[in-house]
């Protein structure tokens, strides 16, 4: 029997939504990708689920398998830019359109 509960119009964990609130209070590296543009709508590893969010599927992201939103961010983040993404680090397999 299948459990799983997907979220896909709100952040799945509470956590994620605070420190997106806050601005990263913990991880100013987070706050400085988000600044900079390198938010999870680029990275290689982001699933849309609609226009403003989707999952997280960079295994070494602590958001891993979460709902996360397009502008929010991560440590992990790998940037492939906003068109089609690979769900690699490997840069040889990213979309050359760059979105």
């Amino acid at each position: 029997m299948n459990r799983n509960k997907l979220v896909i119009n709100e952040f799945s964990n509470e956590k994620s939504a605070q420190q997106y609130a806050e601005n990263w209070p913990a991880n100013p590296e987070s706050l400085q990708l988000y600044e900079n543009g390198f938010q999870c709508g680029g990275c290689a590893f982001f699933a849309p689920w609609n226009a403003d969010w989707g999952l997280c599927c960079h295994q070494k992201s602590v958001h891993f398998s979460e709902t996360v939103f397009e502008h929010f961010t991560c440590s992990s983040y790998v940037n492939e830019g906003w068109g089609p993404h690979s769900f690699t680090e490997d840069v040889r397999f990213h979309c050359r359109c760059r979105g």
